[in-house]
């Protein structure tokens, strides 16, 4: 006699349903592998830019803070001190030492700023990576469809 069960599992092997079941339980398998390596390289790149950042993001919020706190202080002083050396007036001399403090401060952020834009070239291995896993499930797809 023959056996039910074992023509049952041959035929489902070799009949076309049963195939693409198989080939798109496999292909999703790793699509979730391909998301999941995706997640953690993009969690590696993020951690990487933070800490490249951090220390710009540190010396800009300082550099705002310390313009802020002590610009009131270190004008009037200043101003002070070139009206009574150049023998100028008071809102000259504040006027002077105003704009130079200032041009510094907006030089010191400036570079700051300058240093965070760069900090986005972390990500170019995550969407280099991105794409091509991108095309290779392009290429899977397209190679499925033409058979």
């Amino acid at each position: 006699m023959v056996d039910s069960e074992k023509m049952r599992q041959e035929y489902q092997h070799a009949s076309p349903v049963g195939q693409f079941r198989s080939s798109a339980g496999k292909f999703g398998c790793d699509l979730l592998e391909l998301a999941e390596l995706q997640g953690k390289l993009l969690k590696v790149d993020a951690k990487s830019a933070l800490e490249k950042s951090l220390g710009a993001i540190l010396c800009a919020l300082i550099g705002c803070l310390s313009l802020l706190g002590c610009m009131p202080v270190l004008f009037l002083g200043a101003a002070s001190a070139v009206a009574y050396s150049l023998a100028l007036e008071t809102w000259v001399s504040q006027l002077v030492v105003g704009s130079t403090l200032s041009l510094v401060s907006i030089g010191t952020i400036g570079i700051s700023l300058k240093r965070l834009s760069k900090t986005g070239e972390q990500f170019k291995r995550s969407t280099e990576e991105f794409t091509k896993n991108f095309e290779w499930a392009k290429d899977i797809f397209s190679s499925d469809s033409s058979k």
